[in-house]
C-alpha cells in the first residue's frame, strides 16, 4: 500500500510539473508576443509623420519644463529626469522603463570631471533616438538622419544658452542650477519634437509649438 501511494504521489507530482511548465511556457509566449506587438505598435517616426497630441502644444512644452525642474530638484540625475519629464509630458513618448534605467549612469557628464556631455542633453538625445532612430532586427535597419537633425536643434539651444553641451560649461553657465538646466532641456526637446511630429486639436488643426 505504501509503495502504491508513493507511486501515485510521484505520478501526480510529474503531472503537476508538466502542467506548470506548459502554463509557464504559454505565459511566456503570450508575454513575448505582447512585447513584440508593443514594439510594432510604437513604430519609428519618420519625417512627415504627424501625431494628434490631444491638446495645446505650448501647454505640453511648459509641462515638460515644470516636470523636469521638479524631478531634478527632488530626485537628482539630470539624464533620467529629462527623460522622465518628456515621457510624462508628451503623449507620444512611451514610458519605457528600460530606457529610463539605461540613463542611470549618464548624469553629471558621466565622468568625475564633468568633461563630457551634460546628462540632460544626453537624456534628450535618448528620447529623440528612441522615437525616430535606427532599430535592430536581424541587422541595423532604418536611418539615423532625422534623429541627428533633431538632436542638433536641441544642441543649438544649449550652445546659445551655455556656449556648449559639456557638463562643466553648462554648470558654469547655469550657476549650478541643475533643476533649471533639466527643465530647459525638457522644454527645448519638447518644442523640437512637437514642431516635427505634433498635430494639435484645440486650435483647429495644426498646432505648431512655435505658433505665436
Amino acid at each position: 500500500m505504501n509503495q502504491t501511494r508513493q507511486t501515485s504521489r510521484n505520478h501526480a507530482g510529474k503531472t503537476g510539473r508538466r502542467r506548470f511548465l506548459r502554463l509557464t511556457g504559454a505565459g511566456m509566449g503570450l508575454l513575448l508576443a505582447g512585447s513584440a506587438r508593443g514594439a510594432q505598435t510604437q513604430g519609428i517616426l519618420k519625417s512627415g509623420d504627424r501625431i494628434d497630441i490631444g491638446g495645446d502644444a505650448k501647454e505640453i512644452i511648459e509641462r515638460a519644463y515644470a516636470l523636469g525642474h521638479q524631478y531634478e530638484a527632488r530626485y537628482g540625475g539630470c539624464a533620467q529626469c529629462t527623460l522622465a519629464a518628456l515621457q510624462d509630458a508628451i503623449p507620444f513618448v512611451p514610458t519605457d522603463k528600460g530606457l529610463f534605467r539605461g540613463a542611470s549612469a549618464l548624469d553629471g557628464g558621466a565622468t568625475p570631471a564633468g568633461v563630457q556631455n551634460c546628462g540632460s542633453f544626453t537624456g534628450a538625445a535618448m528620447v529623440i533616438g528612441y522615437l525616430c532612430g535606427r532599430s535592430r532586427e536581424k541587422t541595423f535597419t532604418g536611418s539615423a538622419g532625422l534623429s541627428h537633425k533633431l538632436v542638433r536643434k536641441v544642441y543649438e539651444h544649449f550652445k546659445k544658452e551655455y556656449g556648449s553641451v559639456l557638463c562643466k560649461d553648462v554648470r558654469k553657465g547655469a550657476k549650478s542650477d541643475c533643476p533649471k538646466v533639466v527643465g530647459r532641456a525638457a522644454r527645448w526637446t519638447a518644442e523640437v519634437l512637437l514642431n516635427e511630429f505634433g498635430e494639435g486639436t484645440l486650435n483647429g488643426g495644426r498646432n505648431r509649438a512655435d505658433t505665436p
